[in-house]
């Protein structure tokens, strides 16, 4: 029985972390995994609820800005993530869960380092076969930790790619690798039983009304500001996550 408080501060970091990831077209998974990990929710839990509330909150937003996505890119991306999906199950049953939170506790503060500093030098060119790499890559992280964002949007930081474009790619990339992801997780029995259904409708919920709110203010706010704040609270998040480990 998860006590009242914690699940209201749950609610919080799910309701926070949907809105700055409407805003800035990620982080959602960066900002709420490491601070619901402290809260004392499961990894097995919290990994699956990640990405089907990432997928179902992105379905929208890539339909919205279809006209913007490089599709060949992401199929690439998406493509390249399932190899690494396999390797991430794998490793969830070799590794301990306390060894995989102490880890995503130390990716998180790596990734928003280099996110941050990616976002803030002149555009880089296309390094071939960086898209493959960051779609393995990707489906490694999704599989065990749900931050498959993290590589892509370090492809797309380091190319400062136009927002509206960020936004879009990085939306149709989680609709297809967290679908496979959830697929995989599905055959390997992973997948929580129907008791956590109400707790999920119930972020699921919240989520998408944040996230409704965050996309609209996307348009009319500075998203590089959001971004900046979703990655200050990320590096938080991922120092405690590092502490309570």
């Amino acid at each position: 029985m998860v006590d009242v408080g914690v699940s209201l501060l749950a609610l919080l970091v799910v309701f926070g972390a949907a809105l700055l990831g409407g805003i800035s077209g990620f982080g959602f998974a960066l900002v709420s995994m490491p601070f619901l990990l402290v809260l004392g929710f499961p990894l097995a839990l919290l990994v699956p609820l990640n990405l089907s509330i990432a997928l179902l909150t992105r379905i929208a937003v890539a339909y919205h800005l279809r006209e913007h996505i490089r599709y060949q890119r992401v199929l690439i991306m998406a493509g390249a993530s399932v190899p690494g999906i396999g390797l991430g199950l794998v490793t969830l049953g070799l590794v301990a869960s306390s060894t995989i939170k102490l880890v995503t506790g130390v990716v998180v503060i790596i990734a928003t380092a280099l996110i941050w500093q990616a976002s803030r030098r002149p555009p880089a060119r296309l390094v071939p076969g960086a898209p493959a790499l960051a779609g393995v890559l990707g489906g490694f992280l999704g599989a065990t930790t749900s931050l498959n964002g993290i590589p892509a949007v370090l492809l797309l930081a380091r190319e400062q790619t136009a927002p509206r474009r960020f936004q879009g790619e990085l939306a149709l990339f989680f609709v297809l690798t967290n679908t496979a992801t959830l697929f995989l997780l599905a055959t390997q029995g992973r997948l929580p039983g129907v008791s956590v259904l109400p707790l999920g409708l119930l972020w699921l919920s919240v989520a998408l009304v944040a996230n409704h709110l965050g996309t609209r203010l996307g348009g009319k706010l500075p998203a590089a500001r959001f971004r900046y704040l979703a990655m200050s609270l990320a590096l938080l998040a991922g120092v405690m996550t590092i502490i309570t480990a």
